[in-house]
């Protein structure tokens, strides 16, 4: 009994170190698309929080390449608070922000397309990227 405690405390402790996130995704959602939170751990495994129907949660792999390009990315665009994003006009009911959170601070709105720096749009086609795969979880 002991020993099938400890391999379940050992078996979810390092499924919880797989899934601590290194780089949060937020979409705020808008009247008629749910809002989710994609937080992403350091070897890819994510936990996608819808914020409609109880905010459940599920779980998804986000691939390698996506993963390493999403974090050279980050990197690069560290401290992603001080990012110089483009604002794009968006509908009160209808329009949507995306946020990124990363090493502790959170970026500016990056959703809007054709962003004048280049660091800010290669971040905001790794997470549109990504926010369309956790969509169809």
């Amino acid at each position: 009994m002991k020993a099938n405690f400890l391999a379940i405390a050992i078996l979810m402790t390092g499924l919880q170190a797989q899934t601590t996130a290194v780089a949060t995704i937020v979409d705020t959602g808008s009247t008629n698309m749910p809002g989710m939170t994609v937080s992403m751990g350091a070897k890819g495994h994510a936990i996608v929080e819808h914020t409609r129907g109880g905010g459940a949660k599920t779980n998804m792999k986000v691939s390698d390449a996506l993963r390493t390009r999403l974090m050279t990315d980050l990197e690069a665009a560290a401290p992603v608070d001080k990012l110089n994003t483009r604002h794009c006009a968006k509908s009160v009911s209808f329009g949507s922000r995306v946020f990124v959170e990363y090493k502790g601070v959170r970026s500016p709105d990056i959703s809007c397309p054709g962003q004048s720096d280049p660091k800010v749009e290669a971040l905001r086609v790794d997470v549109e990227e990504i926010m369309a795969e956790a969509r169809k979880k």
